[in-house]
């Protein structure tokens, strides 16, 4: 069972999102909490052409110019920012065990919003999926709340397993760049 209490590797503050070579690399820069501590973390992701997505707000002209960044990314190296995530088994009686993929499909991104789902094997090899709304201030507009929701029925995620994380822990604001 997935725990996104304090102390879970999947209760994140996302701080930072940067894309470089023309938006086929991301980088996130986030925190865990961790006993009442933060910890610092940057992961980087690559843009892959498998798409999965379930687009939204297809007349907003908020996202003119940012089809690119829409799609599926890879975390790289995600063990070591989760390391409740699954290995697969040594073939052949080998040594080395391969982690499973921590997979991100981007949604819908303006300059001041990116909606988001993740998706991953945890420890147990249950198949995950997790969503995120990330915003410049402490809440997303009222109108990204419902395309947000949207999103969820889409996953079949209840809206009572929503959790607003700017109430429930002492958090740092988004800088999309």
């Amino acid at each position: 069972m997935l725990d996104c209490a304090e102390n879970s590797q999947v209760r994140m503050v996302m701080r930072e999102v940067k894309y470089f070579d023309q938006y086929r690399l991301m980088s996130m820069t986030f925190y865990v909490r961790k006993n009442g501590n933060c910890q610092l973390h940057r992961a980087w992701a690559d843009k892959i052409e498998w798409i999965n997505c379930f687009v939204l707000c297809e007349n907003c002209t908020k996202r003119n110019g940012t089809d690119s960044i829409l799609g599926s990314w890879i975390l790289q190296d995600a063990a070591l920012h989760f390391p409740k995530i699954y290995f697969y088994t040594a073939v052949e009686g080998g040594l080395y065990r391969s982690p499973s993929g921590f997979f991100i499909e981007i949604h819908f991104v303006s300059n001041t919003t990116i909606l988001f789902e993740a998706k991953f094997l945890n420890d147990g090899n249950y198949y995950q999926i997790l969503t995120g709304a990330l915003a410049t201030g402490t809440n997303i507009t009222e109108d990204m709340w419902e395309e947000y929701v949207k999103l969820n029925q889409h996953l079949s995620i209840s809206t009572q397993n929503i959790e607003n994380v700017y109430e429930t822990g002492n958090l740092v604001s988004v800088k999309v760049t």
